[in-house]
């Protein structure tokens, strides 16, 4: 322990980061790995204890409330590593506590069922977990007391008659996600009630809280507010404090009650004005200086809650308020001052207190506070960045993932953002639909990129998801998605750009999906999680119109396009070029807005792709080329060409994917047999077939008055690379600057699924 003590140590940072959390997540692993090696699969522990073991909670303990977190922190490492071992483990202790699954005695339901039974089911699908959970939920519900309006707690204690305490904030979401998941609607109307219940008459006016509030039972008058683990009835319970900010942050988010974040803030910014320096409360706000102990299981809970609230409050100032508040905590728990590393405590943290007026796991490790602090890891991972303006978090809701775009998308669209997934193996899809549809489904979706569950990326086409080459994900790395979306045709392009290389295809025009609703422009975004909510971020999102595409065509007629009659003098043209079969014979071509074409001879100017794969520009009488271009299967080449119509000569540079500009032709004269020419009135897209390449993005603009760029300022290429610097994109294992990257990937990813 000593010795992953100094590798943890080492180098640490000096604010909470990414590799303080892989820190503390290590040492987290270890700790259970040992603690599961030791105690049965119907054991519990709770708290550690003095000679450095645990004491255990029997599965069958009707009114303990902590033998849902154990299991709990195993699905977190299941969730982190995707190791079988963790969901073996995890399976184990879940099972175990089938037997709460109708206990009626305890209002602590949520406690034992949401981290073991809702985890085992999020991240398996196994309705086994489900059938559980809802049987749990009406227990719960059991309990509740219509007159009121509360979940009664505590019938052990004799002094009260129907009590509620803050607790019970943390134990409605069984009651909210069994109404959401096959159970009875009415079990979130009882959640909502209580949560009301609790902010009137346990939450006082200055946000801080009170840990119970007893009822008459005959009459439901309020009889008594006060404490029970805190310091007096008049203090400041810290735990319960904690439990109020995320208990209310939780009901808002299966609720977006507007009357649950306001709760949310309140309780939480009063908890944050009595935090001391290093972000971690004493286990009473009020006790006395003498008894001012720290609960690291109160901030770990809270720094988890903080997490998750970021995203729901509107206010940026308050979202960087809690986020920085967040990272104070976490930073302060990873530290030798929490972290239990190189101590002889079977847990993670340090500091936790329990009952402290009863004397009861007094300055020790806590389950729960483990759980927390791991919970807040994750969604820290999940989540590194601050929510703003220009960053979107996938979310499980279909009515939280969808970003609006307004209604002016239509027709050609080119669509390019920044993706980063926050794990290795997820499941998710950044979806577009029209502006008109209200979007439930992913059958609603026209066009869907899928971070795939197996790891790569793919992409629907009509029917169901492909990809034209293999493009694995790897975990906190960004990708450039480019996407070119022609609206009236109903199909889709799809590149990927991995960092540090060249773009990939994935799709090539596919079909929008044979479901989704008619489509008249881009007006959703939809960032869709399979799993988990913050499955990945999309950043530097936009949506911009493009030129008309051109597909080249056999027909010369039907190849022309007309540009009008005002391109004289000296023009600058530019556009995109794409083959889509190799070799081919296609040239690119200009005419007089006088000229009828019918012939290649027409044209004064010509780029032609050769059949021996490689780009040429005719010179006067025959095809040349100042430097060695070859063109690629599915690359795209952008291309500028400078026209000095009155001197009958043109210059053509092209750039490749992920390259610079290189010379094509210099100043090279019309061709000598073509008519007259006194504007670039016609282009011509002609190919031996149709559909063996594509024009977009065309421009024509004045240029008269710029410089020609001279041949001696061209860097040429060299002829003995025959053409290797220019990328392409074909597949991870033919595309220059990708193809180190791609094993890398395959590397990584397999790396992350080694046995533990």
């Amino acid at each position: 322990m000593l010795g992953l003590w100094c590798v943890l140590g080492a180098g640490a940072a000096s604010a909470f980061d990414e590799v303080a959390a892989d820190r503390a997540m290590l040492f987290a692993q270890q700790q259970l790995v040992q603690t599961a090696s030791q105690i049965p699969t119907n054991q519990y522990p709770k708290n550690s204890l003095p000679n450095g073991t645990w004491r255990l909670i029997s599965a069958t303990d009707l009114l303990g409330w902590t033998q849902g977190f154990f299991p709990g922190e195993l699905w977190y490492m299941y969730q982190q590593t995707g190791l079988a071992t963790w969901r073996m483990r995890a399976d184990a202790w879940t099972r175990n506590l089938e037997g709460q699954k109708s206990n009626m005695l305890s209002h602590d339901l949520g406690f034992k069922f949401i981290p073991s039974y809702a985890l085992a089911y999020q991240l398996t699908g196994d309705d086994y977990y489900r059938q559980v959970l809802l049987t749990a939920a009406g227990a719960l519900a059991s309990r509740y007391n219509p007159r009121v309006g509360i979940i009664s707690c505590c019938d052990w204690n004799p002094d009260w008659q129907l009590p509620l305490v803050v607790d019970t904030m943390m134990n409605l979401e069984l009651l909210l996600w069994g109404a959401e998941n096959g159970g009875q609607a009415g079990w979130r109307d009882m959640a909502v009630n209580h949560a009301l219940r609790t902010l009137s008459d346990v939450v006082r006016p200055d946000g801080s809280t009170f840990h119970v509030a007893d009822y008459v039972r005959s009459t439901g008058t309020l009889r008594f507010q006060g404490t029970y683990q805190g310091y007096s009835n008049a203090s400041t319970w810290t735990r319960g404090q904690a439990w109020a900010v995320y208990g209310y942050t939780l009901v808002y988010r299966y609720t977006r009650d507007p009357r649950m974040l306001e709760a949310a803030q309140k309780v939480t910014d009063y908890y944050l004005s009595r935090l001391p320096a290093d972000g971690i409360p004493p286990w009473d706000f009020d006790a006395p200086a003498s008894q001012m102990l720290k609960d690291s299981s109160a901030a770990a809970a809270v720094a988890s809650a903080l997490l998750e609230l970021t995203n729901y409050v509107p206010d940026a100032s308050k979202q960087s308020q809690y986020w920085n508040a967040a990272m104070r905590m976490l930073d302060s728990l990873s530290s030798p001052a929490y972290l239990a590393a190189g101590t002889n405590s079977p847990g993670i943290l340090l500091h936790g207190v329990g009952h402290y007026p009863a004397g009861q796991e007094v300055d020790v490790s806590l389950s729960y506070g483990d759980y927390y602090f791991i919970e807040a890891l994750r969604r820290f991972k999940q989540q590194p960045i601050p929510p703003s303006p220009g960053i979107w978090y996938s979310k499980l809701s279909f009515a939280e993932a969808v970003h609006e775009l307004g209604v002016s998308n239509s027709g050609i669209r080119s669509v390019e953002f920044d993706v980063t997934p926050l794990d290795d193996s997820i499941d998710g899809v950044i979806g577009y639909a029209d502006s008109a549809t209200s979007v439930t489904a992913y059958s609603q979706l026209s066009m869907l990129v899928r971070l795939n569950p197996n790891g790569w990326f793919d992409v629907f086409n009509g029917t169901g998801y492909a990809a034209a080459n293999t493009l694995l994900y790897v975990a906190h790395t960004p990708y450039h998605v480019r996407i070119s979306a022609d609206l009236d045709a109903r199909q889709y392009s799809v590149w990927v750009r991995p960092l540090g290389g060249s773009e990939i295809l994935l799709a090539d025009r596919y079909a929008f999906r044979a479901t989704a609703p008619p489509i008249d422009d881009l007006g959703k975004a939809v960032l869709k999680s399979g799993t988990r909510d913050n499955e990945f971020r999309v950043a530097n999102h936009t949506v911009n119109s493009v030129g008309e595409t051109w597909y080249s065509r056999q027909g010369f007629f039907a190849s022309l396009h007309s540009l009008g009659t005002g391109n004289t003098g000296i023009q600058t043209i530019e556009f995109d070029v794409r083959p889509l079969r190799s070799p081919i014979d296609g040239v690119i071509g200009y005419a007089d807005s006088s000229t009828t074409v019918t012939e290649r001879s027409h044209l004064a100017m010509s780029l032609h792709m050769s059949l021996g794969g490689i780009f040429e520009a005719y010179n006067g009488s025959g095809y040349a080329a100042v430097n060695r271009v070859p063109y690629a299967l599915q690359s795209i080449y952008h291309v500028r060409m400078r026209a000095d119509i009155p001197a009958r000569t043109y210059s053509i540079w092209i750039r490749p994917p992920g390259g610079g500009e290189i010379l094509l032709a210099d100043r090279y004269a019309f061709r000598v047999d073509a008519p007259p020419t006194d504007d670039l009135g016609f282009l011509s897209v002609k190919s031996t077939s149709n559909d063996d390449y594509w024009v977009a993005n065309h421009t024509v603009r004045s240029a008269t008055g710029a410089r020609l760029t001279p041949l001696s300022e061209v860097m040429p290429l060299d002829e003995d690379t025959d053409g290797v610097s220019q990328e392409s994109a074909v597949g991870c294992s033919t595309a220059p600057g990708v193809g180190f990257l791609a094993p890398l990937g395959v590397l990584l990813w397999l790396r992350r699924r080694r046995a533990f």
